[in-house]
């Protein structure tokens, strides 16, 4: 999904939890001013991006939130168990944040950052 900059989580992600993802077969790029990253998460109005063949390929603003890097992270094993194909790209968006809300003790997701997803999702409770 599309969302504007300012809709955004509240906790920035953490060294360990990049670290993570990469140690489980992510690909962790940052989009630095000027590049080519920063221009298609730009055209995109994204603030993160899960690409690649496999969605396992993650482009993170400098400034990448704790929820973004656990989304696109999402995306890549939505992939692997067919969710991506069978929902389609729009859907899997949705089932993404939906996940997360349901799961967010276990994600350790700060309520502020629930709000915030479930904003994107244009609701107000779930």
């Amino acid at each position: 999904m599309q969302n504007p900059e300012w809709l955004r989580g509240k906790e920035a992600a953490n060294a360990q939890l990049i670290d993570l993802a990469r140690r489980k077969g992510r690909t962790v790029v940052f989009a630095t001013p000027g590049s080519e990253e920063l221009r298609y998460l730009d055209t995109m109005r994204a603030n993160a991006n899960a690409g690649g063949r496999e969605l396992t390929h993650i482009i993170l603003r400098t400034d990448a939130r704790r929820i973004e890097v656990l989304e696109e992270f999402l995306h890549g094993t939505q992939h692997r168990l067919g969710i991506v194909q069978r929902l389609g790209v729009f859907e899997a968006e949705v089932h993404a944040k939906d996940f997360m809300i349901r799961h967010a003790i276990l994600l350790g997701l700060a309520p502020e950052d629930v709000q915030v997803l479930r904003d994107m999702l244009g609701r107000s409770r779930l």
